[in-house]
């Protein structure tokens, strides 16, 4: 399964959520009234996006309809993807993007900071990276041992000290390690703080006051969040960014959450780009981030062929006046409408279609041109009609209406 499919399956209730409140939004009509724009807003907030990103998205449309003379709801939604997408922040290229840094991952327990430490190791090796990895979560059970598990599936050195030591000393010792060995990129976990608690906060600035003081290359600070939390993570951000003034975001578990909207309101309102997504447990699992395909798993695709019904498949009858021949033109195929006989006359005429055979009968009935046709019209009862019509009913191919698709 690809990344995408992955992220689809996991954004399946967010985009189902989506849809439906799409569908009463468009069955109100399409008139682009302010009761339009408010539903619009509330329907984006209902699904995580967060009150300040739908707000700007909302009036960046409504400012687009008014420039482009947008005609009506649908032409609005046309915009609503891209709309999205520039939402979120830009940049972050830096942080793993090939140069000498420090990256320290951050974030409250259980988002997996360690995991994603080791997935990165692991990229960045196979990359030709030079790496190393240090073990600040010094508080956690069995924090150390999973870390130099994932060092070793990476093949990668990693520093440790004691359960529970001073995680700054940690930091420390790794950088020094990390300028011996001639490392690149050094990756450094910590442990999970409760955004709530003051004096764990107040340690975890310790560790980053401490790594940047002593370092001689760019060091970031990067939030690991777990998408499953919804609207506790913006709250989370914001506190874990007041106190560290972070630098990027990586949103894990989007193979399974509900709550994907979530990472579009961090990334907007406090203008962190997201660098990479976890969807899923493998170590190959971490991939960059991609605005255009999260929209996408977020709302559903639109194609421009679904604002089109199905053509009629039958063309318009034409009937001939009465008592008059049709004339020997060529059909719209371009065929004529009678054989030439053997002796170089013109046979018989015949009707185009069965169509026109039985609105030609049906005029000489009504208007009593000719009697005889009474008792060549096709009779049939009303239960076969109803039959008859049931079944053409169920051969033509069902139509979707606009709303269908979201």
């Amino acid at each position: 399964m690809s990344v995408f499919e992955r992220m689809t399956s996991g954004l399946a209730k967010s985009r189902e959520k989506f849809k439906e409140s799409m569908n009463v939004l468009l069955g109100r009509g399409p008139e682009l009234d302010e009761g339009f724009w408010d539903d619009l807003e509330e329907t984006l907030i209902l699904s995580d996006i967060g009150g300040a990103a739908s707000m700007d998205i909302v009036e960046s449309l409504r400012e687009k309809s008014t420039r482009l003379a947008l005609p009506d709801a649908y032409a609005v939604l046309d915009l609503l993807s891209d709309e999205i997408q520039g939402t979120f922040a830009s940049g972050g290229d830096e942080v793993l993007g090939g140069d000498e840094a420090i990256v320290l991952f951050v974030g409250i327990n259980g988002t997996g900071k360690t995991t994603t430490v080791g997935k990165i190791a692991n990229e960045a090796a196979k990359a030709g990276r030079k790496v190393i990895l240090g073990s600040a979560d010094t508080f956690r059970a069995a924090a150390i041992e999973q870390l130099e598990i994932w060092a070793q599936r990476a093949d990668v050195p990693v520093v440790t000290r004691e359960r529970g030591s001073d995680p700054a000393s940690v930091c420390f010792e790794t950088i020094e390690r990390a300028e011996e060995v001639g490392a690149d990129l050094v990756l450094i976990d910590t442990a999970g703080r409760l955004h709530t608690s003051d004096d764990l906060m107040r340690e975890l600035e310790k560790v980053v006051a401490v790594t940047k003081k002593r370092a001689n290359v760019p060091v970031y600070t990067v939030l690991v969040i777990d998408a499953t939390t919804g609207q506790n993570g913006l709250q989370q951000a914001r506190e874990f960014d007041r106190a560290l003034h972070l630098d990027a975001l990586i949103v894990t578990k989007l193979d399974g959450s509900a709550k994907g909207g979530i990472s579009l309101a961090i990334s907007h309102e406090l203008g962190l780009p997201i660098i990479k997504i976890g969807v899923g447990e493998s170590i190959d699992d971490l991939r960059d981030f991609d605005p255009s395909q999260f929209v996408r798993a977020l709302i559903g695709d639109f194609e421009e062929a679904d604002l089109v019904e199905d053509a009629p498949e039958d063309a318009a009858l034409e009937s001939a006046p009465e008592g008059e021949a049709a004339p020997a033109a060529p059909c719209a195929e371009g065929q004529p409408h009678s054989d030439a006989g053997a002796d170089g006359g013109s046979t018989e005429l015949q009707p185009r279609s069965e169509g026109v055979d039985v609105l030609r009968k049906a005029a000489s009935i009504q208007e009593g041109a000719d009697a005889s046709l009474a008792d060549e019209a096709p009779k049939m009862s009303w239960a076969e009609f109803v039959e008859m019509d049931d079944a053409r009913k169920a051969a033509e191919p069902a139509k979707k209406h606009f709303w269908e698709k979201w």
